[in-house]
């Protein structure tokens, strides 16, 4: 009892949810109106790679404000004088989470922070941007409560110092850029990014993912634009290891698009992805060559290449249609012979963006996410066992928060009934099912006894190679959601956050969020297979009996581990920002 309300306490004095300070993380509050701007047609057309240099972020603020909406020129003049208003800017804040579920088992998680945040710009050219935090956690990185397919918020590793039952993690983000009158810029440092039209959770690059080294290249004309970008990742063992073990570098990836808008309310991007590790490859940085022609040129065949289209139609004002198409691998012999039960690595999100102009509801989306099996994953041959080309950083998805062989329906909103209380509402559906259960036996015999133990849990670490090589029938097998064991988690939301008047000092912010989740068939992402089933297999093999037992008896101990959960999520707390 005394334990309960020790912590209500620190809740209520110390604890908010972390909410990002500076323009160069992807989810500070400006982003979150730049997409209500977007859709009011406020803005005109923006590259898709986010965060965005100083003067581009100023530049943007000032349309606002001298915009035909004296709503959102108000709301646009808050966010100046918060993110420029000073070079240097000093925060207290943190996060207190209580998780409760249906067994009345409750964890509890603190995190208290002081931030140091700014923009400084140099000769009017160039800008150096920087969120600095000094976290006060109870809980080490891969321990954070966190709702199911949500991505902690703190950029931190596990070298930490300890005081008493907390531990002291140090994160840094940093840019600089240099830039011409908004039209060319040049830009690098270590954050987090995000891309494309949907700003919280896209399918390329989300900004759930921890932040990386980043160097981009951007022309921004009036009707198109142009991205040329290289993130410096860290790859991550391709055993079932923790992925905070250790991050090992050499791990790269190179981005570039091109977006055109004829008219206002139309406007269209084509994009290329090539994953790759040890080594570093120049032709992935020229500006025009294709992707697949640079792989073809240098004799490598095995680099982790995608594609995609993208396009944005605004119908009316305040109403916005956006779909990304991202394509990592498909058989195109089958397809052509209208065969769609292959290979189709795809992941595809569309949604409908509303801004109105009522002055309480800033913003209502709808959006669905498709994922099939396989997507993001990547065989990778290197002898260290380490994986430099599936599609993740430091063994986090770089895209969508969701694993392969799932789907998601998500519905948010976002309104602001008074000038100081914001309201964010969310309902979210997720199905997913685990891959490996479609395999026939033959295929999934190698789980049992490989070499090395192999992820057999369907997500983005589970190749479909079993370690022993890629196995033919992912080629020209679809398998999205045709297992019989499926996953089902339901989320609903509901976030307050009230901005007290300006006080000498600085300015106090509370609030309270809940999140009520519940999670069908618990598990499902849990490795299905050991790989310790079977011994080496004797001269002759073993029996197709013998192997289809072992495989039926890992199937029952998987889903007989399988369970229900009902969970609550609480969040109250006070933020200082001087």
């Amino acid at each position: 009892m005394k334990r309960s309300i020790v912590y209500f306490i620190i809740y209520i004095l110390l604890s908010i949810e972390v909410s990002a300070q500076s323009i160069i993380n992807p989810v500070d509050s400006f982003y979150d109106d730049l997409q209500v701007w977007d859709a009011m047609g406020l803005v005109p057309a923006l590259p898709p790679l986010r965060p965005y240099p100083e003067a581009l972020v100023k530049s943007i603020l000032k349309t606002v404000m001298e915009g035909d909406s004296s709503l959102q020129g108000e709301e646009a003049r808050r966010h100046y004088e918060r993110l420029f208003g000073k070079p240097l800017n000093l925060a207290a804040e943190g996060i207190g989470t209580a998780k409760v579920n249906e067994a009345e088992d409750r964890q509890e998680q603190v995190n208290v922070s002081a931030i140091a945040f700014g923009s400084l710009p140099v000769l009017n050219i160039f800008s150096i941007s920087y969120d600095l935090n000094l976290l006060l956690s109870n809980k080490a990185p891969g321990e954070e409560i966190i709702p199911k397919n949500s991505g902690y918020a703190y950029d931190i590793y596990k070298d930490t110092a300890d005081i008493g039952p907390f531990s002291v993690y140090a994160g840094f983000n940093t840019s600089a850029a240099a830039n011409y009158k908004n039209v060319l810029w040049l830009q690098g440092g270590v954050s987090r990014s995000s891309w494309g039209d949907f700003y919280d959770n896209g399918v390329v690059i989300g900004p759930n993912a921890i932040h990386a080294g980043n160097i981009s290249l951007v022309i921004h004309q009036q009707k198109w634009n142009y991205t040329l970008a290289l993130f410096l990742l860290s790859a991550s063992s391709d055993v079932p290891t923790n992925p905070y073990t250790r991050p090992y570098p050499e791990k790269f990836m190179s981005l570039h698009s091109i977006g055109y808008s004829p008219w206002d309310w139309l406007s269209l991007t084509v994009y290329e992805n090539a994953v790759f590790g040890q080594r570093f490859e120049p032709l992935y940085l020229l500006p025009i060559s294709p992707f697949m022609v640079s792989q073809e040129l240098i004799g490598v065949s095995d680099d982790n290449i995608q594609m995609g289209l993208s396009f944005k139609i605004k119908p009316l004002k305040g109403l916005s249609w956006a779909t990304n198409i991202f394509l990592d691998d498909a058989q195109f012999n089958d397809m052509v012979r209208f065969k769609f039960d292959t290979k189709i690595r795809t992941a595809v999100q569309s949604g409908i963006t509303w801004a109105p102009s009522f002055p309480f509801i800033s913003l209502v989306q709808l959006d669905y996410t498709l994922i099939t099996p396989y997507t993001y994953t990547h065989e990778d041959d290197s002898d260290d066992g380490i994986n430099y080309q599936n599609y993740t950083n430091n063994g986090r998805s770089l895209g969508a928060a969701i694993p392969p062989n799932s789907d998601r329906i998500s519905l948010t909103g976002k309104f602001e009934p008074f000038k100081t209380l914001k309201v964010n509402t969310s309902a979210v559906f997720i199905r997913h099912a685990n891959v490996n259960e479609s395999l026939p036996w033959d295929v999934a015999a190698p789980y049992l006894y490989s070499a090395n133990s192999v992820y057999s849990d369907g997500g983005i670490l589970d190749s479909p190679n079993a370690g022993e090589g890629y196995f033919d029938y992912a080629h020209h097998h679809l398998m999205f959601m045709e297992q019989d064991t499926k996953q089902y988690i339901t989320q609903l939301g509901l976030d307050l956050l009230w901005e007290l008047p300006p006080l000498t000092f600085g300015t106090i912010t509370f609030s309270l969020g809940y999140m009520f989740e519940y999670i069908y068939n618990d598990g499902v992402d849990r490795n299905m297979f050991t790989g310790y089933e079977l011994a080496v297999p004797p001269p002759g093999g073993h029996t197709q009996a013998v192997i289809q037992q072992k495989i039926s008896d890992a199937k029952s101990e998987w889903k007989n581990n399988l369970s229900n959960r009902l969970n609550h999520y609480l969040t109250l707390g006070m933020r200082l920002l001087f």
